[in-house]
Protein backbone atom coordinates (compact mmCIF):
# COMPACT_ATOMS: atom_id res chain seq x y z
CA UNK A 1 0.00 0.00 0.00
CA UNK A 2 1.56 3.02 -1.15
CA UNK A 3 1.55 6.32 1.16
CA UNK A 4 -1.50 7.95 -1.00
CA UNK A 5 -3.85 5.09 -0.26
CA UNK A 6 -3.20 5.23 2.86
CA UNK A 7 -3.78 8.74 2.84
CA UNK A 8 -7.24 7.96 1.62
CA UNK A 9 -7.89 5.47 4.34
CA UNK A 10 -6.79 8.07 7.15
CA UNK A 11 -8.87 10.69 5.54
CA UNK A 12 -11.76 8.44 6.21
CA UNK A 13 -11.76 7.43 10.10
CA UNK A 14 -10.50 11.58 10.61
CA UNK A 15 -14.17 12.55 8.41
CA UNK A 16 -16.54 9.94 9.97
CA UNK A 17 -17.18 11.85 13.52
CA UNK A 18 -18.66 14.98 11.83
CA UNK A 19 -20.41 12.73 9.24
CA UNK A 20 -21.80 10.24 11.90
CA UNK A 21 -23.13 13.60 13.26
CA UNK A 22 -24.81 14.85 10.10
CA UNK A 23 -26.23 11.76 9.56
CA UNK A 24 -27.58 11.20 13.21
CA UNK A 25 -29.07 14.90 13.21
CA UNK A 26 -32.88 14.99 13.29
CA UNK A 27 -33.16 10.77 13.84
CA UNK A 28 -36.15 10.78 15.72
CA UNK A 29 -36.31 8.15 18.42
CA UNK A 30 -38.29 5.93 17.10
CA UNK A 31 -36.24 5.48 14.20
CA UNK A 32 -32.96 5.00 15.80
CA UNK A 33 -34.42 2.01 17.38
CA UNK A 34 -36.44 0.43 14.45
CA UNK A 35 -35.00 -2.87 12.91
CA UNK A 36 -35.07 -2.83 8.97
CA UNK A 37 -35.78 -6.63 9.08
CA UNK A 38 -36.08 -9.42 11.55
CA UNK A 39 -32.78 -9.95 13.08
CA UNK A 40 -31.22 -6.93 11.70
CA UNK A 41 -29.83 -4.23 13.80
CA UNK A 42 -31.21 -1.20 13.80
CA UNK A 43 -29.48 2.00 13.93
CA UNK A 44 -29.05 1.98 17.61
CA UNK A 45 -27.79 -0.76 17.76
CA UNK A 46 -25.33 -0.42 15.15
CA UNK A 47 -23.60 2.45 16.75
CA UNK A 48 -23.26 0.18 19.75
CA UNK A 49 -21.43 -2.00 17.73
CA UNK A 50 -19.13 0.54 16.17
CA UNK A 51 -18.20 1.58 19.70
CA UNK A 52 -17.36 -1.75 21.21
CA UNK A 53 -15.57 -2.37 17.56
CA UNK A 54 -13.36 0.93 17.97
CA UNK A 55 -12.60 0.43 21.74
CA UNK A 56 -12.65 -4.00 21.99
CA UNK A 57 -11.14 -4.08 18.24
CA UNK A 58 -9.04 -0.93 16.39
CA UNK A 59 -7.66 1.16 19.16
CA UNK A 60 -6.70 -2.45 20.76
CA UNK A 61 -4.98 -3.99 17.57
CA UNK A 62 -3.20 -0.30 17.01
CA UNK A 63 -1.53 -0.40 20.43
CA UNK A 64 -0.94 -3.98 20.82
CA UNK A 65 1.07 -3.82 17.53
CA UNK A 66 2.84 -1.17 17.97
CA UNK A 67 3.94 -2.40 21.25
CA UNK A 68 4.82 -5.62 20.78
CA UNK A 69 6.05 -8.09 18.54
CA UNK A 70 3.07 -10.04 16.15
CA UNK A 71 0.81 -10.28 19.09
CA UNK A 72 -2.13 -12.21 19.41
CA UNK A 73 -5.38 -10.62 18.47
CA UNK A 74 -8.55 -11.57 19.58
CA UNK A 75 -11.60 -12.11 17.59
CA UNK A 76 -14.76 -8.95 18.34
CA UNK A 77 -17.79 -11.01 17.53
CA UNK A 78 -20.24 -8.10 16.73
CA UNK A 79 -23.43 -10.52 17.84
CA UNK A 80 -22.21 -12.43 20.60
CA UNK A 81 -21.41 -8.46 22.28
CA UNK A 82 -24.45 -7.18 21.09
CA UNK A 83 -26.58 -9.91 23.12
CA UNK A 84 -24.45 -10.02 26.50
CA UNK A 85 -24.04 -6.18 26.62
CA UNK A 86 -28.08 -5.79 25.53
CA UNK A 87 -27.42 -2.75 23.13
CA UNK A 88 -30.80 -2.18 23.39
CA UNK A 89 -30.79 -1.12 26.58
CA UNK A 90 -27.74 0.97 26.36
CA UNK A 91 -27.66 5.12 26.79
CA UNK A 92 -27.32 6.01 23.36
CA UNK A 93 -25.85 9.33 24.47
CA UNK A 94 -23.35 7.60 26.82
CA UNK A 95 -22.64 5.18 23.86
CA UNK A 96 -21.57 7.88 21.36
CA UNK A 97 -19.62 9.63 23.82
CA UNK A 98 -17.22 6.48 24.74
CA UNK A 99 -17.24 5.88 20.73
CA UNK A 100 -15.83 9.89 20.09
CA UNK A 101 -13.27 9.16 22.86
CA UNK A 102 -11.84 6.00 21.45
CA UNK A 103 -11.96 7.37 17.85
CA UNK A 104 -9.96 10.29 19.58
CA UNK A 105 -7.66 7.96 20.81
CA UNK A 106 -6.72 5.88 17.41
CA UNK A 107 -6.61 9.57 15.45
CA UNK A 108 -3.64 10.09 18.05
CA UNK A 109 -2.40 6.44 17.84
CA UNK A 110 -2.63 6.61 13.42
CA UNK A 111 -1.03 10.27 13.43
CA UNK A 112 2.06 8.86 15.44
CA UNK A 113 2.25 5.99 12.90
CA UNK A 114 6.11 6.16 11.02
CA UNK A 115 5.62 4.63 7.16
CA UNK A 116 8.40 2.04 7.99
CA UNK A 117 5.99 0.55 11.01
CA UNK A 118 2.56 0.04 8.88
CA UNK A 119 3.97 -2.91 7.98
CA UNK A 120 4.06 -4.29 11.42
CA UNK A 121 1.62 -7.24 12.24
CA UNK A 122 -0.34 -9.33 14.82
CA UNK A 123 -1.65 -12.28 14.32
CA UNK A 124 -5.78 -12.35 14.47
CA UNK A 125 -7.09 -15.38 15.97
CA UNK A 126 -9.63 -16.47 13.13
CA UNK A 127 -8.27 -14.18 10.32
CA UNK A 128 -4.19 -14.97 10.73
CA UNK A 129 -1.78 -12.16 10.42
CA UNK A 130 -3.13 -8.37 9.64
CA UNK A 131 -0.19 -5.39 9.33
CA UNK A 132 -1.26 -2.16 10.77
CA UNK A 133 -2.18 -0.66 7.24
CA UNK A 134 -4.61 -4.05 6.71
CA UNK A 135 -6.05 -2.90 9.75
CA UNK A 136 -6.65 0.84 8.81
CA UNK A 137 -8.08 -0.17 5.52
CA UNK A 138 -11.15 -2.65 7.20
CA UNK A 139 -11.75 0.35 9.65
CA UNK A 140 -12.13 2.50 7.22
CA UNK A 141 -13.89 0.56 4.45
CA UNK A 142 -15.44 -2.53 6.59
CA UNK A 143 -16.36 -0.35 9.92
CA UNK A 144 -17.04 3.12 8.67
CA UNK A 145 -18.32 3.67 4.93
CA UNK A 146 -19.60 0.24 5.88
CA UNK A 147 -21.73 1.54 9.19
CA UNK A 148 -22.53 4.85 7.58
CA UNK A 149 -23.97 3.03 4.23
CA UNK A 150 -25.75 1.18 6.53
CA UNK A 151 -27.48 3.92 9.02
CA UNK A 152 -28.33 5.97 5.92
CA UNK A 153 -29.99 2.81 4.20
CA UNK A 154 -32.25 2.30 6.99
CA UNK A 155 -33.18 5.66 7.08
CA UNK A 156 -34.05 5.62 3.64
CA UNK A 157 -35.84 2.60 3.56
CA UNK A 158 -37.60 3.57 6.62
CA UNK A 159 -39.10 6.34 4.70
CA UNK A 160 -40.26 4.47 1.84
CA UNK A 161 -42.00 1.91 3.84
CA UNK A 162 -43.80 4.57 5.66
CA UNK A 163 -44.85 6.31 2.61
CA UNK A 164 -46.08 2.78 1.30
CA UNK A 165 -47.83 2.56 4.70
CA UNK A 166 -49.40 6.02 4.63
CA UNK A 167 -51.06 5.81 1.26
CA UNK A 168 -54.19 3.76 2.42
CA UNK A 169 -54.91 5.98 5.49
CA UNK A 170 -54.66 8.89 2.98
CA UNK A 171 -56.80 7.56 0.01
CA UNK A 172 -59.70 7.00 2.64
CA UNK A 173 -59.65 10.48 4.04
CA UNK A 174 -59.62 11.76 0.31
CA UNK A 175 -62.94 9.66 -0.22
CA UNK A 176 -64.31 10.33 2.84
CA UNK A 177 -67.30 12.77 2.57
CA UNK A 178 -67.64 12.58 -1.19
CA UNK A 179 -71.03 12.14 -2.36
CA UNK A 180 -71.28 8.75 -4.19
CA UNK A 181 -72.00 10.29 -7.57
CA UNK A 182 -69.35 12.31 -7.25
CA UNK A 183 -66.95 9.51 -6.46
CA UNK A 184 -68.25 7.81 -9.60
CA UNK A 185 -68.41 11.56 -11.64
CA UNK A 186 -65.95 11.34 -14.67
CA UNK A 187 -64.17 14.32 -15.49
CA UNK A 188 -63.96 13.20 -19.44
CA UNK A 189 -65.09 10.75 -20.85
CA UNK A 190 -61.58 8.85 -21.52
CA UNK A 191 -60.47 9.92 -17.67
CA UNK A 192 -61.12 7.69 -14.68
CA UNK A 193 -63.31 8.91 -11.49
CA UNK A 194 -62.35 8.97 -8.25
CA UNK A 195 -63.66 5.36 -7.58
CA UNK A 196 -61.68 4.26 -10.40
CA UNK A 197 -58.22 5.59 -9.27
CA UNK A 198 -59.01 3.79 -5.92
CA UNK A 199 -59.45 0.80 -8.14
CA UNK A 200 -57.00 0.72 -9.79
CA UNK A 201 -54.67 1.60 -6.74
CA UNK A 202 -56.19 -1.98 -5.65
CA UNK A 203 -55.50 -4.15 -8.56
CA UNK A 204 -52.08 -2.96 -8.99
CA UNK A 205 -50.94 -3.06 -5.91
CA UNK A 206 -51.87 -6.95 -6.28
CA UNK A 207 -49.08 -6.55 -9.17
CA UNK A 208 -46.85 -4.76 -7.22
CA UNK A 209 -46.75 -7.08 -4.72
CA UNK A 210 -46.20 -10.00 -6.99
CA UNK A 211 -43.30 -7.95 -8.78
CA UNK A 212 -41.63 -7.73 -5.07
CA UNK A 213 -42.52 -11.72 -4.58
CA UNK A 214 -40.55 -12.82 -7.53
CA UNK A 215 -37.82 -10.78 -7.68
CA UNK A 216 -36.98 -11.87 -3.68
CA UNK A 217 -37.50 -15.17 -4.81
CA UNK A 218 -35.53 -16.23 -8.29
CA UNK A 219 -33.03 -14.70 -10.53
CA UNK A 220 -33.93 -12.31 -12.35
CA UNK A 221 -37.47 -12.93 -12.86
CA UNK A 222 -39.75 -11.56 -15.75
CA UNK A 223 -41.93 -8.58 -14.23
CA UNK A 224 -45.51 -9.07 -16.01
CA UNK A 225 -47.49 -5.60 -16.52
CA UNK A 226 -51.70 -5.49 -17.05
CA UNK A 227 -53.63 -3.25 -19.40
CA UNK A 228 -54.95 -1.11 -17.20
CA UNK A 229 -57.75 0.58 -18.56
CA UNK A 230 -59.01 -2.81 -20.09
CA UNK A 231 -59.07 -4.32 -16.97
CA UNK A 232 -61.19 -0.89 -15.50
CA UNK A 233 -63.52 -1.87 -18.39
CA UNK A 234 -63.26 -5.64 -17.38
CA UNK A 235 -64.35 -5.39 -13.52
CA UNK A 236 -66.34 -1.91 -14.45
CA UNK A 237 -64.56 -0.16 -11.53
CA UNK A 238 -67.02 3.09 -11.67
CA UNK A 239 -69.69 0.29 -10.28
CA UNK A 240 -67.61 -1.00 -7.49
CA UNK A 241 -68.31 -0.62 -3.71
CA UNK A 242 -66.01 2.51 -2.38
CA UNK A 243 -65.51 0.44 0.99
CA UNK A 244 -64.82 -2.89 -0.19
CA UNK A 245 -62.06 -0.95 -2.49
CA UNK A 246 -60.90 0.68 0.42
CA UNK A 247 -60.71 -2.46 2.46
CA UNK A 248 -59.11 -4.35 -0.30
CA UNK A 249 -56.43 -2.07 -0.88
CA UNK A 250 -55.92 -1.78 2.40
CA UNK A 251 -55.11 -5.73 2.92
CA UNK A 252 -53.05 -6.10 -0.25
CA UNK A 253 -50.84 -2.95 0.72
CA UNK A 254 -50.59 -4.69 4.27
CA UNK A 255 -48.94 -7.85 2.01
CA UNK A 256 -46.28 -5.55 0.22
CA UNK A 257 -45.20 -4.00 3.32
CA UNK A 258 -45.00 -7.53 5.36
CA UNK A 259 -42.75 -8.49 2.50
CA UNK A 260 -40.63 -5.48 2.26
CA UNK A 261 -40.08 -5.35 5.89
CA UNK A 262 -38.86 -8.97 5.96
CA UNK A 263 -36.40 -8.48 3.49
CA UNK A 264 -32.50 -7.90 4.67
CA UNK A 265 -30.97 -5.29 3.10
CA UNK A 266 -28.90 -7.14 0.43
CA UNK A 267 -31.74 -8.36 -1.00
CA UNK A 268 -33.21 -4.14 -1.58
CA UNK A 269 -30.72 -4.89 -4.40
CA UNK A 270 -32.24 -8.14 -6.27
CA UNK A 271 -33.39 -7.90 -9.63
CA UNK A 272 -36.66 -8.28 -12.02
CA UNK A 273 -36.68 -7.74 -15.92
CA UNK A 274 -39.33 -4.70 -16.16
CA UNK A 275 -41.01 -5.03 -19.98
CA UNK A 276 -40.43 -1.25 -20.54
CA UNK A 277 -37.90 -0.28 -17.89
CA UNK A 278 -35.37 -3.28 -17.88
CA UNK A 279 -33.63 -4.29 -14.75
CA UNK A 280 -35.23 -2.60 -11.54
CA UNK A 281 -34.06 -3.39 -8.27
CA UNK A 282 -36.64 -4.41 -5.29
CA UNK A 283 -35.19 -0.38 -4.35
CA UNK A 284 -35.83 1.15 -7.10
CA UNK A 285 -39.25 -0.56 -7.84
CA UNK A 286 -40.64 0.31 -4.59
CA UNK A 287 -39.53 4.46 -5.39
CA UNK A 288 -41.47 3.98 -8.17
CA UNK A 289 -44.36 2.78 -5.87
CA UNK A 290 -44.43 5.75 -3.92
CA UNK A 291 -43.88 7.84 -7.19
CA UNK A 292 -47.17 6.03 -8.31
CA UNK A 293 -48.57 6.41 -5.21
CA UNK A 294 -48.01 10.15 -5.10
CA UNK A 295 -49.31 10.42 -8.45
CA UNK A 296 -52.96 8.93 -8.31
CA UNK A 297 -53.31 10.78 -4.86
CA UNK A 298 -52.71 13.59 -6.45
CA UNK A 299 -55.27 12.97 -9.03
CA UNK A 300 -58.13 12.47 -6.48
CA UNK A 301 -57.32 15.74 -4.39
CA UNK A 302 -57.36 17.59 -8.01
CA UNK A 303 -60.73 15.65 -8.75
CA UNK A 304 -62.22 17.22 -4.93
CA UNK A 305 -60.91 20.67 -5.72
CA UNK A 306 -62.89 20.28 -9.62
CA UNK A 307 -66.21 18.81 -8.11
CA UNK A 308 -66.50 21.40 -4.92
CA UNK A 309 -65.90 18.89 -2.57
CA UNK A 310 -64.78 20.76 0.73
Amino acid sequence: MDQSERDRYLGIIRSTPDRLKAALAGVPKKLLAWRPAPGKWSIHEILCHMRDAERDGYLYRYSRILAENNPTLPDVDGDKLALDRQYSRLNLREVLRDWRTARKQVLGIVKKVRPDQWQRIGTHEHLGPMSLETILQRQALGNDEAHLGQIENIKQRRQTLAKLEETPKVLASLLRGVPDEVLRRKPAPEKWSMLEIACHLRDVEQLFVERYAKMANHDRPALRMFNQDALAATLKYNQDDPAAVLRDFRGFRQETLALLSALAHQSWQWVGLHPKRGEVTIAGHADLHVNHDTNHLNQVRTLRERFGVG
